[in-house]
């Protein structure tokens, strides 16, 4: 099963996006209410889709509860030319004890803690997910390359539509590379190497994980686009993903360990894909300077994201 580390995006629309750190006293309105939509399909993989609300930044906002921000009770399809699928609501904690944290990662939230109480997230997805879960994919519908798909949702007297397309994988190698440094001849750099496709327009995202660890994004952004390496092959070095709440070790971040199996996943993406990863991602950090960014939605009558992946991942094993 793949998996990502994201989070529902109720905290990121709450009312702006703010990065700075500086503590400032605003009269600000509350926001108009919206649904904040997080749904993904990618190939192999069924879709899902979380439903939230937004809430003020600087409102009373209890990652405790979370569960009390999820909306219940809303009809969500998802089709394409030639198929539709009605997806249903699974909840956490209506599954077994024994898949409950697995089930939680494979739809974003990370459990760290094996004795912490799962916190009851409600999902739409197809309904024989859990059947697709522990291997039998047989009638599941899944994403496939080169196609759109279309999102349909009703609920509260309120309908969201949006579309996206998953495009072709993209093939590459991977190699390794000493640390520069001889001191630090435990760590080793991850560099991939692929042909750019001939044609600009071109969007990826790609995600790392390390040995038994989830999918990792790059802290330093996690989407790219070839408007500058268009049609030429090339070789880079990745990133590698930990979880944003981590600590930053600087001597040893974006490196990777002698003996460990590393897994790389590059998705293809579309651009408003591409758009809202990228303002979400560049929000101008901590200064104190940078302004409030607005993030790109194609979600239509809400917020949020509906996207697709065209994955491939490659898996390298570096030796002691």
């Amino acid at each position: 099963m793949k998996r990502y580390l994201t989070y529902p995006l109720l905290v990121c629309f709450a009312f702006f996006y703010v990065s700075c750190n500086q503590v400032i006293e605003l009269d600000l309105p509350a926001p108009e209410d919206s649904i904040v939509v997080e749904g993904y399909i990618e190939n192999g993989i069924p879709p899902y889709v979380l439903l939230t609300r937004n809430t003020p930044f600087f409102g009373g906002l209890s990652l405790n509860d979370i569960s009390t921000y999820f909306i219940n009770g809303a009809l969500v399809k998802v089709y394409n030319e030639t198929d539709t699928v009605q997806l249903i609501e699974l909840c956490l904690q209506d599954l077994p004890a024994s898949v409950q944290a697995q089930a939680a990662a494979a739809f974003g939230y990370s459990v760290t803690d094996s004795t912490a109480e799962i916190p009851n997230i409600c999902v739409y997805t197809v309904p024989n997910y859990v059947n697709f879960y522990l291997g039998d994919t047989a009638g599941v519908f899944v994403g496939q390359f080169k196609t759109t798909y279309n999102l349909l949702i009703e609920v509260e007297g309120q309908t969201l539509t949006a579309s996206t397309y998953i495009p072709d994988e993209l093939l590459f190698t991977l190699s390794l590379r000493p640390h520069d440094d001889q001191t630090k001849d435990s760590l080793v750099s991850v560099r991939v190497t692929y042909d750019d496709p001939d044609t600009t327009g071109n969007f990826l995202r790609y995600f790392t994980k390390r040995n038994d660890e989830s999918y990792y994004t790059a802290l330093s952004g996690s989407v790219y686009d070839d408007n500058v390496i268009g049609g030429q092959t090339v070789t880079l070095p990745v990133e590698r993903g930990q979880a944003s709440n981590e600590d930053i070790d600087t001597e040893t971040y974006g490196y990777f360990w002698k003996g460990d199996t590393v897994q790389v996943r590059f998705s293809s993406i579309s651009k408003s894909h591409y758009d809202f990863w990228n303002t979400l991602e560049n929000d101008g950090g901590d200064s104190p300077f940078s302004s409030p960014i607005k993030i790109k939605t194609n979600i239509k009558g809400g917020l949020g994201i509906w996207g697709g992946y065209g994955s491939h991942t490659e898996t390298i094993i570096i030796p002691e």
